[in-house]
């Protein structure tokens, strides 16, 4: 089968939806399928299928934003394929892949972590409009098979909103790379790393991994850090251009040399090596790959009951989801107890990641296209 792969912006080194397309990709031509990517912006080749460019004279983001939409699945079909697999927002894909929830859900959880006047004016700009009008003709296009949904959060909310046959819309979960993110490597890199960043030895480390660090929750990790009452340390890998808010805060705070601002690393599973736990406490997180891949590197991890991985947690786990990030006393509280049974978490963190890997999730996508007949 001729299989079209479409998303605005493809990088065969990306992360995210980018690195999504590209193990979906494999797998589909593992099966036996053609593959073909269709993009707006190419940032390099795949070097097993073809990518092409959906070009635009459109001069403003919006612009360009409507004009993929459109354009995309129309030239995919012109080009004969059999089926359109959409990880971006179209009109007209048989397939629509939802990464990221309902853009008018992500609109309108944006006030919990943008100031007030940022927040109420995200639904008035022009891009945010035409995302969430391409969502609804996209989600009510005749041409519509299938949605696949990255976690029962999103398929819930994607239900509620648009009023979806639930009989066409699959939950699938993404995958954990269980080669690279593995506890052997913690002997490696522990001492190594923590020598480089002048911490001790002994001292407890909570990772934090993200971009974005207002909707990841950090300001509210950083308060609950303060009030641990231990000489546990925080390392932030990540950025946000509000960076120097958030030192300001670790300072103002006390805690200062405690929490370690890393920047962008392309390494982080040697970070996790060398940490004792994983905390993202995010304020809206349609799945959260991340948080399994720390425990696939057999980290305890705390997340928030706004994350579509906390859906696979086990109940031994359960105790560390947080039902609201804003109350950094609880957040406080199961943070100390998780690090106080880091070391007998480590296993079953690592057997819950392993139920989880790219194999599986590529198996079961081929299951579900072959549903479609």
């Amino acid at each position: 089968m001729k299989i079209a792969l479409l998303t605005r912006r493809f990088d065969p080194q990306g992360g995210g939806t980018e690195r999504d397309l590209m193990v979906t990709a494999h797998y589909l031509l593992k099966a036996g399928h053609q593959v073909t990517a269709y993009a707006s912006e190419i940032r390099g080749e795949s070097g097993d299928f073809p990518v092409k460019r959906i070009g635009t004279l459109a001069p403003t983001r919006t612009g360009r934003l409507v004009a993929f939409a459109l354009a995309a699945p129309a030239a995919a079909r012109r080009d004969g394929n059999d089926l359109v697999l959409s990880f971006a927002r179209t009109v007209g894909a048989d397939v629509l892949r939802s990464g990221g929830s309902a853009h008018a859900s992500y609109v309108a959880a944006a006030r919990r972590w943008r100031g007030r006047i940022s927040a109420a004016a995200m639904p008035l700009l022009p891009y945010h409009q035409a995302q969430m009008i391409i969502e609804r003709l996209g989600f009510h296009s005749p041409r519509l098979k299938l949605v696949i949904a990255v976690s029962n959060l999103v398929r819930d909310d994607l239900l509620a909103r648009f009023g979806l046959d639930p009989e066409r819309v699959v939950t699938l979960y993404n995958g954990v790379d269980l080669k690279r993110f593995h506890p052997a490597e913690s002997d490696t890199f522990r001492n190594r790393l923590r020598a480089s960043l002048q911490l001790p030895a002994r001292v407890p480390i909570v990772a934090f991994v993200g971009n974005g660090f207002g909707r990841k929750g950090l300001r509210f990790l950083i308060e609950a850090m303060a009030r641990l009452g231990s000489n546990a340390r925080l390392a932030v890998i990540g950025v946000d251009r509000a960076d120097r808010a958030y030192r300001e805060l670790a300072r103002r705070l006390g805690l200062g040399p405690r929490v370690n601002f890393v920047g962008a690393r392309g390494d982080v599973e040697t970070f996790f090596a060398a940490a004792d736990a994983f905390a993202m406490p995010s304020l809206f997180e349609p799945f959260g790959n991340v948080v399994m891949e720390a425990m696939a590197s057999g980290l305890p991890a705390l997340t928030s009951a706004q994350s579509g991985v906390a859906e696979l947690m086990p109940s031994a786990m359960e105790r560390y989801v947080v039902p609201n990030p804003r109350d950094v006393a609880d957040m406080s509280v199961r943070l100390h107890e998780m690090l106080e049974a880091a070391d007998e978490l480590r296993s079953l963190c690592r057997e819950t990641a392993e139920q989880y890997s790219w194999d599986r999730h590529g198996d079961n996508l081929l299951g579900i296209l072959r549903s479609l007949g």
